[in-house]
C-alpha cells in the first residue's frame, strides 16, 4: 500500500470482503462501529474490524445506509420496498424493520442524517421511476413524518443535517420530460426549516452541469468547507465549497486512469481527499483518485481500495479513518501489510459460491455453488445493479447436499426479459448469505 503522508496509509481490515460491495459504515468512535453489505448483513466492531460480529443477516433486503444516534440507538436503510428502515435500541444486539411509516415514506432509504437521539432524516430514492421523498422522526423514532420531493428533484441519495432545522439533501432533477438517469442533472437542496421548503444551492452551475450527472454523497469537514462527489457513468467530478455551502464549484476529476462513476468522497484536510466508486461505465475498474490540491488536480490512488461508497475521519488533525467498499478499509499510521499478505488474505472462493470474483456471460449465465449437509433452507435472489430485485430464482427447503449449477436467462419472475447489465446474485443457505457480481449480454 502507497503511504499518504506524514506516515499514514490505507489498508484493508479484516472485515468480510463483500462480492457487490459493503455499502456504508459508521463509527462512533474510532474502534466502535458498524457496517452494511450487499450480503444482507450488518456486522459490528469494537476493535476497528480486526473482529467483528454479524447482528442482522436478512436475505430478503438489500442494505444501504447506516447511523447511530448513542451506542444503543441506531437505524439502517434498505433499497427494499417491503422494509426500508431496520432500527436497534440496544447497539444492535437486535435488529427490527420499522412498521408503520407514513404512506409518503421513501420506498428506499438511500441517506440517513441522525442529527440526535431523537432527530433523523432519511432520503430516496436513486431510482428515477420512484418518487424522490424524505422522512424524519424527531421523537427517536416513535412517529415519523414523510414529504414528497417532487418540486425539488427526480432522485435523491445522501442527506447531512445540522440541526434539526438546517441540512442538505443532493440528488438531481430533469429539466423536462421523463426523468432518467441520462437527463437529469445535480442539485443540492438545502434547507432551513428542517425540510418544509428547500434551495438549490448548485442552480447557478446547472449550465455548467453535463446531462446523466447526479449529487451522491455529502461530506463537510466542518461548517465552512464541504465536498460532493457526482455521480456520472461517463465522467469523474466533485463539487467543493469553501462558505458553508452558500456557493459550489465543479472540478473534474482528471487523472490518468479517467475515474468515472464516482460515488464516495471524502477528506482529511481542506485539500487532502479522496474519491472512489465504480470507475467506469461499465462498473468493473472499481478506481480511486487522490487530490492534494482541493480537486485542482488528481492522481491514480487504486492502492487505497476498490469501490469506495463511503469514507469516515475521526481528529482534526485526522488520526484515524475508514473507507467502506469491497470490504472496510482503514485510514492510520499503523503498518500496512505487504502485497503479499493483501493477496494471500483474498479470498478467491466462498464456502458456498465456487467463485466469488466478478463474472461475465453471454446469454444464459451459470454459477456453480455448493450446498452443504444440514441445510434446511436454500434460496437465490438476484437484484440489478441499481439494488432492485428482479428475480427469485430458487427457493428450496431441505434441499439436497451436493454440488450444483444454477442457470439463468436474464428474465424477471414474470418471465420477461431484462436489458443486458450487471446483476448481483446472493445465494443463501440458512443463515449465511454470499453474492457474486454478473455481468450480462
Amino acid at each position: 500500500m502507497a503511504k499518504q503522508g506524514s506516515g499514514f496509509q490505507w489498508r484493508p481490515t479484516n472485515a468480510p470482503t463483500a462480492s457487490s460491495r459493503t455499502d456504508d459504515i459508521w463509527f462512533n468512535d474510532p474502534q466502535v462501529g458498524w457496517a452494511v453489505n450487499s450480503n444482507g448483513q450488518i456486522l459490528h466492531t469494537t476493535d476497528g474490524f480486526d473482529h467483528w460480529t454479524q447482528q442482522l443477516h436478512d436475505p430478503t433486503v438489500y442494505l444501504r445506509c447506516v447511523g447511530f444516534a448513542s451506542a444503543q440507538r441506531g437505524w439502517a436503510g434498505t433499497l427494499s420496498k417491503s422494509k426500508p428502515l431496520f432500527a436497534t435500541l440496544d447497539g444492535g444486539q437486535k435488529w427490527s424493520a420499522v412498521s408503520g411509516l407514513p404512506a409518503l415514506a421513501p420506498s428506499a432509504v438511500c441517506g440517513l442524517s441522525v442529527v440526535s437521539e431523537a432527530v433523523v432524516f432519511a432520503s430516496g430514492t436513486n431510482d428515477p421511476k420512484r418518487p424522490p421523498r424524505m422522512m424524519k422522526t424527531v421523537d427517536g423514532g416513535q412517529n415519523w413524518t414523510a414529504w414528497d420531493m417532487r418540486p425539488w428533484a427526480d432522485i435523491l441519495i445522501d442527506t447531512y443535517f445540522t440541526s434539526p432545522d438546517r441540512g442538505w439533501v443532493v440528488g438531481g432533477k430533469a429539466d423536462e420530460g421523463v426523468p432518467t438517469r441520462d437527463n437529469v442533472k445535480p442539485v443540492v437542496l438545502f434547507t432551513e426549516d428542517g425540510g418544509r421548503t428547500w434551495v438549490n444551492r448548485a442552480a447557478a452551475l446547472h449550465g455548467e452541469f453535463p446531462l446523466g450527472e447526479w449529487g451522491w454523497k455529502i461530506f463537510f469537514r466542518n461548517p465552512r468547507v464541504g465536498f460532493i462527489s457526482l455521480e456520472n457513468f461517463k465522467l469523474g467530478a466533485i463539487l467543493s465549497t469553501l462558505d458553508g455551502g452558500l456557493t459550489w464549484k465543479r472540478h473534474v476529476v482528471n487523472d490518468p486512469q479517467g475515474n468515472a462513476n464516482l460515488e464516495g468522497i471524502g477528506f482529511i484536510d481542506d485539500k487532502h481527499g479522496w474519491v472512489g466508486g465504480w470507475g467506469d461505465a461499465t462498473f468493473t475498474r472499481l478506481s480511486s483518485s487522490e487530490t492534494v490540491d482541493g480537486g485542482l488536480n488528481w492522481r491514480d490512488a487504486n492502492e487505497i481500495g476498490k469501490a469506495i461508497n463511503r469514507f469516515r475521519f475521526f481528529g482534526d488533525p485526522v488520526t484515524i479513518g475508514y473507507s467502506s467498499g469491497e470490504t472496510v478499509y482503514k485510514y492510520s499510521s499503523e503498518p500496512a501489510p505487504t502485497r503479499e499478505e493483501v493477496l494471500a488474505a483474498a479470498p478467491l472462493r466462498g464456502e458456498i459460491l465456487a467463485a466469488l470474483a466478478p463474472l461475465e456471460a453471454t446469454g444464459p449465465a451459470t454459477l456453480d455453488i455448493t450446498v452443504p449437509h444440514d441445510a434446511s433452507r436454500l434460496t437465490v435472489r438476484i437484484w440489478d445493479r441499481f439494488g432492485e430485485q428482479v428475480r427469485t430464482l430458487l427457493d428450496e427447503a431441505n434441499p439436497t447436499p451436493a454440488a450444483r449449477e444454477l442457470r439463468w436467462d436474464r428474465t424477471d419472475d414474470a418471465g420477461q426479459p431484462l436489458p443486458p447489465g450487471f446483476f448481483i446474485w446472493r445465494v443463501t443457505v440458512d443463515d449465511r448469505s454470499e453474492s457474486r457480481l454478473v455481468k450480462m449480454s
